[in-house]
């Protein structure tokens, strides 16, 4: 009789540990799977914050490229020097930096035109406007902003 309590005993305490293995088992696998679907909501939510960051970076060249252009409208080219030279700078740091090829392009094509403005700037050129136009395409283009399409009122229409 003691030897089948003894076994029952040992029966008891051994079917209270497993089942309390079991349901730690199973909060455990639980808690992995959980652990698995935050590391990956965390890496979409991160990717989102670098492409909002780099928008917002290119957004601030963008306030620049217009406090520029305003500086050339009012005629200011000494004030307009001054932001294009950190316009410029910027751009080429943003260039360097950015991940994404068709900004990069935007990018590289606005930094061409970068001698041709700073000379313009340098003579007090008014001319240096139209120059300045493309730089804003690029800008918007980089930014994903809808691009102006040609007036197709403005064409003369035919009548077949």
């Amino acid at each position: 009789m003691k030897n089948a309590l003894a076994v029952l005993v040992v029966l008891s305490i051994a079917g209270a540990f497993g089942a309390g293995y079991w349901l730690q088992r199973d909060r455990l696998i639980e808690a992995q799977a959980e652990a698995t679907a935050l590391r990956h909501e965390l890496s979409q939510t991160q990717g989102r914050l670098a492409d909002a960051e780099a928008k917002a970076r290119l957004a601030r060249l963008f306030g620049q490229y217009l406090a520029l252009t305003d500086a050339v409208a009012s005629g200011n080219f000494g004030e307009a020097q001054t932001f294009s030279s950190a316009f410029f700078d910027q751009v080429r740091d943003a260039s360097r930096t950015t991940a994404d090829a068709s900004v990069r392009t935007a990018l590289d094509a606005i930094l061409m035109r970068r001698d041709t403005v700073t000379a313009g700037l340098a003579r007090g050129e008014s001319s240096v406007r139209e120059v300045l136009a493309p730089i804003e395409r690029e800008l918007r283009r980089a930014l994903g902003y809808p691009l102006a399409t040609p007036d197709v009122a403005a064409a003369p229409a035919t009548r077949p």
